[in-house]
């Protein structure tokens, strides 16, 4: 149980990143020189391909159509749609074709027939801010200058200080995932035998027992199972046969609060909120999302030093 690295979403694209020299003086020496070279040769290239977006979208503003917003994004709406509007936190799916400033595409869900999903808060600025202007059916035209899109980041389609375009059609709204567990939560600390602590921590005692209790920094070994809130087990340790080990101030906060108010054989049923778990950071090869509230079935088999 403990925590994954967290990660920044950008779509399908993988930034490259510098290699490593070896240990050879001459090698490293030679490798330093090299670098000085290449990151004078990306500064201006990033001054460049900046001042070509900032060219670009000072004409472009001046289209009639085309509205803009304090933060220096740009729009145009191709078409009007219903209802409510995305905020930060939403997870939202939609249809969008990516260029450059050139007219030349480098991404696009449509060419892949398959629409993406995605939390607003985990993809770049100028998308963030956006999509919260669209209702759904509606299609927009971002432009995005570099600031709110991938700034000094580069890959093999786009280069650094590069201004963006997209079309975008905004599909569905779903329910962010900490909006389902704030609704939850609310709900659940009413129901009888369910207590919380001053942090949030919403727990169940399902076998009690007497005796000593961990400290944060214990080791201790437990049977547990993970659950999200539609259900879906995501881990545990009683299917795989095997108690897990752990110090207790190696894993989520939730976990470290919750198991010190237990003692050695009891049971217990937590209900963790996202602020106590992995927050607003989806979890890579887990089914975790962004504000997850999760539910973990803990049994305490022994405290160790």
């Amino acid at each position: 149980m403990k925590t994954f690295s967290l990660f920044y979403y950008c779509f399908g694209f993988i930034f490259l990143f510098t290699g490593c020299a070896g240990n050879d003086p001459e090698e490293v020496q030679q490798y330093q020189t090299q670098g000085a070279s290449d990151s004078v040769d990306q500064s201006k290239e990033y001054v460049k391909e900046k001042a070509a977006g900032d060219a670009f979208l000072a004409k472009n503003k001046l289209r009639k159509e085309v509205k803009c917003t304090p933060s220096g994004l740009q729009y145009e709406v191709l078409k009007e749609g219903k209802g409510p509007k995305p905020n930060a936190e939403s997870t939202v799916k939609v249809h969008y074709t990516g260029y450059l400033t050139n007219g030349s595409k480098f991404e696009s869900s449509l060419d892949q027939g398959q629409p993406v999903e995605f939390s607003l808060n985990q993809v770049i600025k100028g998308w963030t801010e956006g999509v919260q202007l669209m209702t759904i059916g509606s299609k927009y035209k971002f432009y995005i200058p570099t600031e709110l899109a991938y700034d000094q980041q580069s890959n093999e389609k786009i280069k650094a200080g590069s201004a963006l375009i997209f079309e975008i059609e905004l599909l569905e709204i779903k329910e962010s995932e900490k909006t389902k567990g704030i609704k939850f939560l609310e709900q659940n600390k009413t129901k009888p035998g369910v207590k919380v602590t001053s942090s949030g921590l919403q727990y169940e005692i399902i076998k009690a027992t007497t005796g000593k209790k961990p400290k944060a920094s214990d080791k201790v070994k437990v049977h547990y199972t993970g659950k999200l809130l539609d259900g879906k087990t995501f881990d545990s340790s009683v299917d795989r046969g095997q108690p897990a080990e752990f110090m207790l101030n190696e894993v989520i906060p939730g976990w470290t609060e919750g198991l010190q108010l237990m003692s050695i054989g009891s049971k217990y049923k937590f209900y963790i909120p996202s602020e106590l778990a992995y927050g607003d950071h989806a979890q890579p090869g887990s089914p975790i999302g962004p504000g997850s509230t999760l539910v973990f079935d803990v049994e305490l088999l022994e405290i160790k030093k």
